[in-house]
């Protein structure tokens, strides 16, 4: 039946019968929920609304609709369902907690297992090339390797505290559950390198690899240097061939889970599609083509540094750093793209400089990536705890968001300008510290411009309410920072 906004169209005779008589509304559910996919705004609106008056009447549908609901909520978090789901913790908190309890039973249960699993027999889903140039990315020097890295994120629908059940040691030994700054982690088990001589394929002309030529859009791709082991993928530095154009390549083969695969692949399409949406930015990585034969792939432009391996930048470049990372986060967030897990790992560089004090742009990678994975691998692999917003620890302080972006922001600027995480220490003390907002400000760390501990005490604010409403009006506030500078 066709969609109808008006107060008499088929569309919203349910809503409105339900809203008027919402005891009565039990039997109109499944047609309500299925009005949330509408595409009128009015006319989600009206099931939103008619849902909360028949849950209100009836509390025995309370775990019913927090199942559903939260569902939802995994994979399209929508204004509507967020706004059923908070009208659900507030009246049925229990209700709520009981579900969220049995889905962290599952998914600790889910960590536990061994990872493998294969994509075999999934349809290919990938975009094209875009029009736009891809030679912006010289292939750089040789490729440093900082080890295995430490890390830990929460997923916003957990409540307990994941990577700190692990007992697993920070690389120095000493227990503590933060360790290195970094975007590369031994985040899959020690499956062979399958793109290495002597484990099965061919030493020439692998036969992956040219399974992955063959479903790219590249004439050829050759792998350049062995693999980087990183935070979702094996990665390879490789020269791709289009058109007779040759363009240095981060060759990502995605860890696959040891079930639910369908459903990964699925997600992590989504989320490539997201991020193939904003990469026309100059401060995203180019994303050039993926895919889920003959496993979860993607094409990249090529990266040899992060912000993570970096010192401390002069307060100028940090500046243009600060800049140019708000100005790419200001284009995700227009076209509805939230990254999910900006830290010093998720920024990179080319890393093709002769002088380490020449600018090179900052660059936002695996845009997105978070919200594909969550659920199907142990997410202590995926963002350094020192720089997680409070969401990632506790779900009372909300969705993982465009304010959770803000935050990482504000985190990511104080490491810029003091070249040091805005917390350390062992996991415990982290957490504590975030949840409590109890750091030093940047000027007490070293010397930053004026004005620069309010913007990051504002970005890293605790409560949601109290940071910037945008990442546009925290740009504009860096902007402002530069040109009081500029004045003296």
């Amino acid at each position: 039946m066709a969609e109808d906004a008006t107060a008499g169209g088929p569309s919203l005779t349910a809503p409105l019968a339900a809203i008027e008589h919402p005891e009565q509304g039990r039997r109109l559910l499944p047609h309500l929920l299925g009005l949330l996919d509408a595409s009128d705004d009015g006319i989600r609106l009206g099931a939103c609304w008619a849902i909360c008056r028949v849950a209100g009447a009836d509390p025995d549908l309370a775990p019913y609709l927090a199942g559903r609901l939260l569902d939802r909520l995994e994979d399209d978090p929508s204004l509507e369902v967020e706004l059923i789901v908070s009208y659900l913790e507030a009246r049925y908190p229990d209700a709520v907690a009981t579900e969220l309890d049995q889905r962290d039973a599952e998914r600790d249960d889910r960590r536990r297992r061994p990872l493998g699993g294969s994509a075999a027999g999934l349809d290919p889903s990938r975009s094209r090339l875009e029009n736009r140039s891809v030679g912006r990315t010289r292939l750089p020097g040789a490729e440093s390797d900082p080890g295995p890295r430490r890390v830990y994120t929460h997923d916003d629908e957990q409540t307990a505290d994941p990577g700190h059940e692990t007992g697993e040691a920070s690389d120095d030994g000493s227990g503590d559950a933060t360790g290195d700054e970094g975007g590369d982690s031994t985040a899959a088990g020690d499956d062979p390198d399958p793109l290495a001589p002597g484990t099965g394929v061919g030493d020439e002309t692998p036969e992956l690899l040219s399974l992955l030529t063959y479903e790219s859009d590249f004439d050829s791709l050759s792998v350049v240097d062995g693999r980087t082991r990183t935070r979702y993928a094996d990665v390879y530095r490789t020269l791709g061939v289009r058109d007779g154009d040759e363009v240095g390549v981060g060759l990502a083969l995605f860890h696959r889970p040891a079930e639910g695969v369908d459903r990964f692949v699925a997600a992590l399409d989504a989320a490539l599609d997201r991020w193939d949406a904003i990469a026309d930015h100059d401060n995203v990585v180019s994303l050039y083509d993926w895919g889920a034969e003959p496993r979860p792939w993607a094409a990249t432009e090529y990266t040899d540094l992060t912000l993570a391996a970096r010192g401390r930048l002069p307060p100028a470049v940090a500046h243009w750093n600060a800049r140019s990372l708000a100005d790419a986060l200001v284009y995700c967030h227009e076209n509805g793209v939230v990254h999910g897990g900006i830290d010093p790992g998720n920024v990179a560089y080319y890393g093709n400089v002769l002088d380490d004090s020449e600018r090179q742009p900052p660059l936002l990678t695996n845009v997105g990536l978070m919200r594909a994975v969550r659920h199907c691998f142990d997410p202590t692999t995926r963002l350094d705890p020192r720089y997680a917003a409070p969401e990632y620890y506790e779900r009372r302080y909300g969705q993982i968001d465009h304010a959770t972006d803000v935050y990482h922001l504000g985190a990511v600027c104080y490491r810029l300008f003091t070249g040091q995480p805005p917390y350390d220490g062992a996991y415990d003390d982290v957490r504590g510290a975030i949840l409590d907002g109890e750091r030093r400000h940047p000027s007490e760390v070293a010397d930053v411009p004026p004005g620069i501990d309010d913007v990051v005490t504002k970005a890293m604010a605790t409560e949601k309410l109290r940071r910037y409403e945008s990442v546009a009006h925290m740009r504009a506030e860096l902007e402002a920072v530069g040109e009081a500078r500029d004045d003296e």
